[in-house]
């Protein structure tokens, strides 16, 4: 049992410092890249039809294959990696992690509704309440991750900062 708790506290040391590195990062566009693209994707996603026809490409049958019910549920990871994704991205922009964590909760929450709002429009499609809540429930997924990420960094930061005042031998 100490082997896998050693491999996840590793896992997560090393989570943190990549979190303190970006948290460092010089704001750019690049910042603003990564949340877009997944958006797009999101949007990508809600315009396949809701039945595949004889004539879609094999891409989107592939989709089909997976059932309502796992659907339903990959709302929840994908807007929390897209919450996630604007609190990094917010984060390099703004001055208080609070107003990039309200920030990205605004955005996620946003393109939710309006994707729930774009499937209205898809063949085969409808908006449904229950994934507006399952969004929702994956944007807190996300802040809450992104500030335990944060805590975890700032722990591993005060740690390489007492190390560095006071070298192991």
């Amino acid at each position: 049992m100490g082997d896998l708790d050693s491999f996840f506290e590793t896992a997560s040391m090393s989570l943190a410092a990549l979190a303190a590195r970006c948290a460092r990062a010089t704001p750019s566009k690049v910042h603003v890249v990564l949340p877009l693209l997944f958006m797009a994707v999101l949007y990508w996603l809600s315009s396949l039809p809701g039945t595949p026809l004889p004539d879609d490409p094999a891409l989107y049958r592939l989709f089909h294959w997976v059932p309502p019910s796992v659907q339903n549920a990959l709302h929840v990871p994908a807007y929390a990696a897209l919450t996630l994704a604007w609190r990094w991205a917010l984060g390099a922009w703004l001055r208080t992690s609070g107003a990039a964590a309200l920030g990205a909760c605004a955005i996620a929450t946003a393109c939710g509704v309006l994707d729930e709002w774009h499937q209205s429009f898809v063949p085969g499609r409808y908006a449904s309440l229950t994934d507006v809540v399952l969004d929702v429930a994956g944007v807190a997924l996300g802040i809450g991750l992104a500030a335990w990420i944060s805590s975890r960094a700032g722990t591993i930061q005060q740690q390489t900062d007492r190390d560095k005042v006071n070298p192991k031998i």
